[in-house]
């Protein structure tokens, strides 16, 4: 056994459970999931009194904004008092810099993560430690909901890179005990490596998969034309659309339910599929705000939402740059969540190549930004033009320099499969659809 496998994967079970008040929180989603609208809301404005006044407690940034507009805590009264603050922008935020990042926590108990970038560039996000216990008591709700316990194997199809470039080993994928997480490298996904992740998952008796939708369909796909079963109990899905044409296959395949649900990185809102299907907002986890959008019939909504448990970074009135339609349904689960009818925000193409790979955003962005560390865009926009090959599109901060062009381009090619060319161009700015979103991902080619 990989003791280097074994050991991350034994930090990573004392930080998400044992660290800190993830069995608390557990206990307490499993009871208020079951409240009245009136009973949540209530504990929402007291969570928001709470975030409020920690912000300006600790927060230089909300203590300069709130000063200066003259807001306090004392004038939050209701959940609609938080519209005396601005609405918070990506760009407002990366202005911000350390001034919005509380002052209560040592850098060396903080966690660093990145946005996905499928809705603009990636920022960094600080976390403190005891937020990643609640994130994970939130997450767990998902699960639970999708049938799954704790000693349930999962397999995952996500950004970890398995197999660095150059390495001479064909296993492409990795099991962690300790988790009981077997990760499966998306990077080297086609039509062969499906099948061969399809032998695996049935040698270590997976009961669901979770990954992108991009990323998973191929493998759904390899399932009904190769005619393999494998029943699944369910598959989660995340961080990018999914297609009524892609949720379809993939129930077929795997014989189970398909769970699809909505997160960040910024930690400010989520959205879950109950066992009934329906996408509820759960309120218990942020503040969460529809603005109608102009434009859209009426139809659609941003996102735009206040998160009640980062500490370290608190995020208030944030614009994801997500979009939902929201329904007045009351759903059959007996839960009174909010309902969302669809999620359209992250609607974004994949990328594919003459040997079969897909590549979807999620994966892609992370690349970019993640494993080779891009940090002097503005913002930038993968397009394939041509079936072997995807040019980068970015707009440079002062300091992205002709070196930095060439090590990033380097390690993003290295990376990429051996039949899919890269290339970088500058441009003054990203292109946008016509209702002013920015796809991660342009295919131009069908």
């Amino acid at each position: 056994m990989n003791i280097k496998i074994l050991a991350k994967g034994a930090a990573n079970l004392f930080v998400k459970r044992f660290a800190g008040p993830f069995w608390f929180r557990r206990r307490q989603l499993v009871k208020t999931q079951w409240w009245s609208e009136q009973e949540l809301k209530a504990l929402q404005l007291k969570l928001l009194k709470r975030i409020v006044k920690h912000a300006y407690d600790t927060v230089p940034y909300y203590r300069k904004l709130m000063d200066e507009r003259g807001i306090s805590v004392e004038s939050i009264n209701t959940l609609e008092d938080i519209k005396q603050f601005p609405i918070l922008t990506r760009q407002d935020v990366l202005k911000a810099g350390d001034s919005i990042v509380s002052t209560k926590y040592p850098s060396w108990l903080l966690r660093m993560a990145h946005t996905s970038g499928t809705t603009g560039t990636p920022m960094v996000i600080r976390r403190d430690l005891f937020s990643i216990e609640n994130e994970h008591a939130f997450v767990r709700r998902q699960w639970d909901w999708a049938g799954l316990g704790f000693n349930d194997r999962c397999a995952y199809l996500k950004g970890r890179v398995i197999v660095r470039p150059g390495s001479k080993s064909s296993r492409l994928y990795v099991y962690d005990p300790m988790m009981k997480e077997l990760h499966l490298s998306t990077y080297h996904l086609s039509t062969e490596t499906a099948r061969h992740y399809i032998d695996v998952m049935k040698r270590y008796k997976v009961k669901a998969l979770f990954g992108y939708p991009s990323a998973v369909y191929p493998v759904a796909r390899a399932c009904l034309d190769y005619g393999i079963n494998f029943k699944l109990r369910s598959v989660l899905l995340t961080s990018e659309t999914l297609f009524p044409a892609y949720r379809q296959v993939i129930a077929e395949a795997f014989d189970c339910k398909v769970f699809d649900f909505y997160g960040g990185a910024e930690r400010v809102c989520y959205i879950f599929t109950c066992e009934h299907g329906n996408y509820h907002i759960i309120p218990e986890y942020g503040l969460t705000e529809l603005i109608p959008v102009d434009k859209s019939d009426g139809n659609e909504f941003k996102i735009v939402a206040t998160g009640f448990w980062n500490m370290a970074m608190p995020l208030i009135r944030y614009d994801t740059g997500d979009f939902v339609v929201p329904s007045d349904e009351k759903c059959l689960c007996g839960r009174a969540f909010p309902v969302i009818k669809s999620i359209k925000g992250r609607e974004c193409d994949v990328v594919r190549t003459p040997s079969g790979t897909v590549l979807g955003a999620s994966i892609l962005t992370a690349l970019v930004y993640v494993v080779c560390r891009a940090e002097h865009f503005v913002e930038s926009q993968i397009i394939q033009d041509a079936l072997g090959h995807i040019t980068l599109e970015y707009v440079p901060t002062k300091n992205c320099s002709g070196r930095y062009l060439s090590e990033l381009e380097n390690c993003i090619s290295k990376h990429l499969p051996a039949d899919l060319k890269l290339s970088l161009r500058e441009v003054k700015m990203v292109k946008r659809t016509q209702s002013g979103k920015l796809r991660a991902v342009v295919s131009e080619i069908r």
